[in-house]
């Protein structure tokens, strides 16, 4: 008797072992809602998505939002039905996706969002981290290089600005918007004198300029902020159609395509702060270091640059980083 419940408790524990094996080699399953896939930036990011997981050797399952918040969610619920053991998520707008994180919430899912951020305070429930770049100190630092841009033609700090935003009500919108008029705000001859969206697409983009053209005539703008390279490629063909040559070189704008790095490097844009779509190593680190026990920082600013040629340092700068773009055929 005693021999066979011996025998019994060596096959339990076998068996036991090797459903833990099983167990250890079954990959994590990551859900990723994309916000859009009709832009330049939204397929660079969802491709970086992509190798990331291959690299840290997940199983990845994603979806479109088709730039549509309610599309978004309900894609959202579509993803998390499959139990996924983390959702990342690009949300098209802070307020209308905040309901993500009640669902991931609900279902004990952690949520990582990158890029754009929603409404609830990353760090609070399953909302583990918000992973992006500081939208308002990027744009705060642009703000205060157009104003010494300005001061180093007028000898003062004067001047007239037209923006193209981003997509309204989005968080990234909000911090380009703000950020850029918090940096102007000690500058009173300093105005911006016209605003309105773009979509943050290159054909908006020229559209959006070509009625600033009409409406403020040759002289009376002194620099074009756009929330985007998209928008600030699209503005700058407008610029070049109208005539308008008093504004090449005069355009600002935030992304990194290497498309505006070569447009800072040919004198036709002015200045371009970094914001690549490169996010996916730190959304998986933080979610395999999560699943582990690991704590993880609720807030992730990665690093970010600026590119121009107003000085000898920008200067080598900047042109290195497009020769590397070239070399390494990099989009962003």
């Amino acid at each position: 008797m005693r021999k066979a419940l011996g025998v019994l408790l060596t096959v339990v524990i076998v068996f036991s072992f090797g459903v833990l094996g099983l167990a250890q080699e079954k990959k994590p399953l990551i859900a990723f809602s994309q916000c859009a896939m009709n832009h330049p930036w939204r397929v660079a990011m969802t491709n970086d998505i992509l190798y990331w997981a291959e690299k840290y050797g997940v199983d990845l399952i994603w979806n479109d939002g088709e730039m549509d918040a309610a599309i978004q969610l309900t894609k959202v619920r579509d993803l998390l039905l499959q139990n996924p053991d983390a959702l990342i998520i690009s949300p098209f707008q802070a307020t209308a996706l905040d309901p993500v994180k009640e669902l991931c919430d609900e279902k004990g899912i952690p949520l990582v969002c990158i890029d754009r951020s929603i409404d609830s305070e990353p760090g609070t429930g399953m909302y583990i981290s918000f992973i992006g770049k500081d939208n308002v100190e990027i744009s705060k630092q642009l703000g205060q290089f157009v104003a010494d841009y300005l001061y180093s033609i007028y000898g003062e700090y004067k001047g007239n600005i037209v923006e193209i935003q981003e997509a309204v009500g989005s968080s990234a919108t909000i911090e380009r918007y703000n950020g850029f008029r918090e940096a102007l705000a000690q500058y009173p001859n300093i105005k911006i004198i016209a605003s309105q969206t773009g979509h943050g697409y290159r054909l908006e983009g020229t559209k959006v300029m070509e009625n600033y053209l009409e409406r403020f005539p040759a002289g009376s703008i002194d620099i074009v902020y756009t929330h985007s390279d998209e928008m600030a490629l699209g503005a700058l063909q407008a610029i070049k159609a109208a005539g308008r040559t008093e504004l090449v070189g005069r355009i600002v704008t935030i992304d990194g395509q290497r498309a505006a790095i070569k447009a800072v490097v040919d004198g036709e844009l002015l200045a371009v702060a970094d914001y690549a779509p490169h996010f996916g190593e730190a959304a998986f680190r933080t979610i395999l270091e999560y699943l582990e026990g690991k704590e993880v920082a609720p807030v992730q600013m990665l690093q970010f640059n600026m590119y121009h040629m107003q000085t000898a340092e920008g200067k080598a700068f900047t042109t290195n980083y497009y020769n590397r773009m070239l070399a390494e055929d990099l989009f962003y």
